[in-house]
């Protein structure tokens, strides 16, 4: 199956925090199930993208305060645009289907906000620097 075997577009170059290197793949992961599995409910599907859009603005302006090389920022950008994570226009109906169906509680997650999210948790796992 073309879509499971395309990996979450997750090339994270090292941020200087392996916990913040762990936060933002374990990130874009969950958000590529949600950003895809919602795409037949509009409803969802804008709220799932405009929290995602939210998320990572914070991620960015974080990731900028804390100094981590400017590549690391840009390849998190790229690997984060919802066209990144979501299966291309064309993909088969079934083949969507079938990757949602195998993602094991992914609507109960989403709706009970059971994800990582990235505002919260990256401030924790990139304290800032002392004087």
């Amino acid at each position: 199956m073309t879509l499971l075997a395309t990996p979450a577009a997750a090339q994270i170059i090292p941020t200087g925090s392996p916990t913040a290197d762990i936060l933002l793949t374990t990130a874009l992961s969950e958000q590529r199930v949600f950003l895809t599995c919602t795409a037949l409910d509009a409803a969802d599907h804008e709220t799932a993208l405009a929290f995602w859009q939210d998320d990572v603005g914070a991620a960015l302006a974080l990731l900028a305060e804390r100094n981590v090389p400017a590549q690391a920022i840009q390849a998190f950008r790229t690997a984060a645009r919802p066209e990144a994570l979501m299966p291309a226009p064309d993909t088969p109906f079934a083949e969507v289907q079938e990757y949602c169906a195998a993602q094991d509680g992914w609507s109960r997650r989403w709706h009970r906000r059971d994800f990582t999210e990235l505002a919260r948790a990256l401030p924790e796992a990139m304290p800032e620097a002392g004087p």
